[in-house]
């Protein structure tokens, strides 16, 4: 089996033969930020062997992921993680990368079943992770600039409370989120006002981070920070 790092090199240096060099740079970038991942958070994955391996090489040799193990520690859950976390919350990229990335992954994937690097079930299995992304991900960051940016003109008013963290929307009207703490932890925060832009894009079961101000006529949002995709 060749390393993580070799098939990914492997895999740009056919891209770059076939694409136009302004489409090559962005499956060039999409996956050195696979990569950057990988080598940066994927160890934590790793069970009690494969630990132990990874401390060994990178202690003593400064091996990172990539280099240490073979293509067959991509799956499903790598690729989630890469999109739904890495890329949210490290990358912050625009709708335009979250678009690309989501595209450039899509292409790896079938290049790997392509080059017999995965079989058909393994494939299946990544192309529905990528698939479960490829609408919400471009979303997300929108949503989070809509919320931003609603935060920033909204009128100043007095807080009886203030509540901070993550929150998932359980219930949506227009103008109006319902939302739960995410660890399940609080009672149900709602009416929390919003534009109606904000409530229409916004789906249940989403994750906003989000520091809210309680009124004499509902919840308020004072601050924001990204969003989640269920």
């Amino acid at each position: 089996m060749k390393t993580i790092e070799k098939v990914l090199e492997d895999f740009l240096r056919e891209q770059k033969a076939r694409l136009k060099p302004k489409t090559y740079r962005g499956y060039k970038s999409a996956i050195e930020l696979f990569k950057d991942y990988l080598n940066g958070y994927a160890y934590l994955g790793l069970d009690e062997e494969d630990s132990q391996t990874f401390d060994e090489l990178y202690n003593k040799e400064g091996k990172e992921f990539c280099q240490i193990f073979e293509y067959d520690k991509i799956d499903s859950f790598q690729i989630s993680e890469f999109l739904g976390y890495f890329m949210i919350r490290k990358v912050m990229g625009s709708k335009e990368l979250m678009k690309t990335v989501v595209r450039v992954m899509r292409r790896f994937a079938k290049w790997m079943r392509e080059k017999d690097y995965i079989n058909e079930e393994k494939y299946e299995m990544l192309d529905g992770t990528i698939d479960d992304f490829k609408d919400d991900l471009p979303k997300v960051v929108e949503l989070s600039d809509l919320i931003y940016e609603y935060t920033q003109y909204a009128p100043p008013v007095d807080f009886t409370d203030t509540v901070e963290g993550y929150f998932t929307v359980v219930k949506i009207q227009p103008g109006k989120l319902w939302l739960e703490d995410y660890s399940g932890q609080e009672e149900k925060i709602g009416p929390v006002s919003v534009s109606d832009e904000i409530s229409s894009l916004c789906k249940e079961g989403w994750t906003l981070s989000l520091k809210l101000g309680k009124t004499k006529k509902g919840w308020q949002i004072l601050e924001s920070g990204n969003v989640y995709p269920e």
